[in-house]
C-alpha cells in the first residue's frame, strides 16, 4: 500500500490523497498465506483476532467472513498467530498480501445490545389510507398519553398494471421509524385493490407523522402557570419569563446580482461571508444600508485568508457594519489586534461546535453577545442550552458537510477556474446530489448536503432563528422567511429534520 501524508506536508493534489479505496481500510489482521481461486479459499496467518462474521478486505476485494477453519475444523475464533482459512473470497489475491478487518461482528454485537437497553421506544398504533382518489393519510396515536396525529401527504395511489403493493410491504414501510423513540406496535392498513405508490411517499408520510406526534407529547408536559396580579390572571410559561420576539437572521451565503435584498421583510439580522467586502459590491452596499449585518469570518483562515483579513478587517469593521461573527478561536486573536473594535458585536458561530453550558459561560467571558447552536445538537441538547447570551438556531439551509482543499473540479496545477462557470455536483451510490461550490480566496471546495434542513423551533428556547441561503431565488427566500416565522417547516423529500430528533 502506497502511503499518502494528507496535509502534513503541504502538498495538494495526487500526493494529498489516497485514491485507491473510498472507505476506510480497517484494521490489518494478518498476511495471506496461499490463495486457491478454484474454491475461494484464502490461507491467512492472524496478526490479530478475527470472528466468524466479521468482514475483510484484502487488495480490492472484500467479504464478510462465513466460512472458518484451522485445517479442516470450522471455528468461530482465529487468534493472534495461528494459520486459518477463510472461505469463499474471490479476486486478485496474491501472496503477502495483508488483510485487513473492516467490520467487527463482536463490536456490532456489544452496541446493539447497548441501544437494546438504552433506548427502550413507546408503543404507536397506526392507521393508514391508501386510495385511488384521495391523498393518502396515516393516523397515529400514542397509547401512553392517547394523543392522536392526522397527516396527509399530496400524493394519491395508481392502479397497478400487474401487482400493486402488497400490504406487508406498506407495513414494513411504516414500521422503519429508525433513531426515533417510537414504535408502530399495530398497523391497521386500508387500501384500494391492486394499487401502487411511490416508497418515498410513505417514507415522507411516516417521517412527518412522526415529528408531528413528538411535538405534540411534548408540549403536553409543559406546565403553565396561572398567576393572579390585582385580580387579573395571566399566563406565564415554566421558567416564569414573558413571551419574547424571536428575531430572524438571514445568512447569505451566496449574493446574487438578481435579488433585490432591499425588498426583503421581517429580517432583523444579515450574515455576509468576508470574501464579499474585499472589493466594491453594490448588493453588500444595498444590504448594509437596509439591515443590521455582520461580517461573517469564513471556517477556515489561513494562507489567502489570514492575510487579507489581517490587512481589511479593520477597514471593513470601521464602515456601515453591526459586528463580526468569528468561525474559529484564532479570530478571536484578529479582533485582540482592532483599534476600534469597542462597540462592535461578537458572533460565535456554530463551527466553534457549542454543545454545553460551560462553552457559553466561556463565550461570555470573551464578551461574546449572541452564539450560534451546532446543527449536530438533538431537539434536548437544544433546550437545555442556556441564554445568558442570545441564542440562535439554524431552522433552514443546506448544511456544509465538508470543506476540501483538494479541488474536486480544476486540476490543482495550471487552473483554468472551471468552477466559476455552471453548477458541480457530487452524486453518490444512492443517487443523492450534493452541491460544490468553490471558494476562489482559498480554492477551497465547500460540500452541502444533498437535502437542505428544515426544523420546527417554537420550543426550542431561543432568541433568535437563522435561515441559510445558498441558491434561493428573491420569491424563495421571503417564502421561506414567512414560513419559519409562523413556526412551520417545509416538508416534502427535498427536507430534513437533520439531527433535531436524533441523539449525538
Amino acid at each position: 500500500m502506497d502511503l499518502v501524508h494528507g496535509y502534513l506536508k503541504g502538498k495538494l493534489g495526487k500526493e494529498m490523497m489516497y485514491v485507491d479505496r473510498p472507505n476506510h481500510i480497517g484494521i490489518e489482521i494478518g498476511e495471506v498465506i496461499s490463495y486457491n481461486p478454484n474454491k475461494g479459499h484464502v490461507k491467512v496467518k492472524l496478526s490479530d483476532e478475527i470472528d466468524l462474521g466479521d468482514s475483510i478486505a484484502i487488495n480490492n476485494s472484500s467479504c464478510k467472513v462465513s466460512e472458518l477453519m484451522i485445517g479442516n475444523n470450522n471455528i468461530k475464533n482465529g487468534k493472534k498467530s495461528q494459520i486459518v482459512t477463510i472461505g469463499r473470497i474471490k479476486g486478485k489475491i496474491f501472496n503477502g498480501n495483508r488483510v485487513y478487518k473492516t467490520v467487527s461482528e463482536k463490536v456490532n454485537n456489544n452496541i446493539d445490545q447497548y441501544i437494546l437497553k438504552e433506548n427502550i421506544k413507546r408503543d404507536l398504533d397506526a392507521k393508514i389510507y391508501i386510495k385511488e382518489k384521495e391523498n393518502i393519510k396515516l393516523e397515529l396515536e400514542d397509547r401512553v398519553t392517547g394523543i392522536k396525529v392526522i397527516k396527509e401527504e399530496d400524493v394519491k395511489a395508481s392502479k397497478a398494471d400487474n401487482n400493486g403493493i402488497s400490504i406487508e410491504r406498506v407495513k414494513e414501510q411504516l414500521s422503519k421509524t429508525g433513531n426515533t423513540p417510537f414504535n408502530l406496535a399495530n398497523i391497521e392498513v386500508v387500501m384500494d385493490d391492486n394499487v401502487i405508490l411511490p416508497i418515498s411517499s410513505l417514507n415522507s408520510l411516516r417521517r412527518n407523522a412522526i415529528e408531528e406526534l413528538e411535538s405534540k407529547i411534548v408540549d403536553s408536559f409543559k406546565r403553565e402557570q396561572t398567576i393572579k396580579l390585582d385580580g387579573m390572571e395571566s399566563i406565564d410559561s415554566k421558567d416564569g419569563k414573558e413571551e419574547k420576539n424571536t428575531k430572524v437572521t438571514l445568512c447569505l451565503n451566496t449574493i446574487s446580482d438578481d435579488i433585490d435584498y432591499s425588498n426583503l421583510e421581517n429580517i432583523d439580522n444579515v450574515y455576509i461571508p468576508f470574501k464579499y467586502f474585499i472589493k466594491q459590491n453594490e448588493k453588500v452596499d444595498e444590504i448594509c444600508n437596509t439591515f443590521n449585518t455582520y461580517v461573517l469570518l469564513p471556517n477556515i483562515s489561513k494562507g489567502n485568508y489570514e492575510r487579507l483579513i489581517k490587512e481589511n478587517l479593520e477597514d471593513i469593521l470601521s464602515k456601515n457594519v453591526k459586528g463580526i461573527v468569528i468561525s474559529n478561536l484564532s479570530h478571536l486573536e484578529f479582533l485582540n489586534s482592532l483599534k476600534g473594535k469597542d462597540g462592535l458585536e461578537i458572533i460565535a458561530n456554530y463551527t466553534l461546535n457549542i454543545t454545553n453550558n460551560e462553552t457559553i459561560n466561556e463565550l461570555k467571558k470573551a464578551s461574546i453577545s449572541k452564539y450560534i447552536v451546532s446543527p449536530e445538537d438533538d431537539k434536548e441538547e437544544i433546550r437545555s442550552l442556556g441564554n445568558d447570551i442570545e441564542k440562535e438556531v439554524i431552522v433552514y439551509g443546506r448544511s456544509l458537510l465538508m470543506t476540501t482543499e483538494y479541488c474536486l473540479i480544476g486540476k490543482p496545477k495550471d487552473c483554468k477556474a472551471p468552477c466559476m462557470e455552471g453548477k458541480y455536483e457530487l452524486k453518490d451510490r444512492m443517487g443523492f446530489n450534493f452541491p460544490v461550490y468553490t471558494d476562489r480566496i482559498s480554492c477551497n471546495n465547500l460540500i452541502y448536503n444533498s437535502k437542505i434542513t428544515s426544523i420546527l423551533w417554537k420550543d426550542l428556547n431561543t432568541d433568535s432563528i437563522r435561515i441559510d441561503i445558498l441558491d434561493e431565488t428573491e420569491k424563495e427566500i421571503k417564502d421561506i422567511v414567512n414560513k419559519h416565522i409562523k413556526g412551520d417547516r417545509l416538508e416534502g423529500e427535498n427536507y430534513t429534520n437533520g439531527n433535531l430528533n436524533r441523539e449525538i
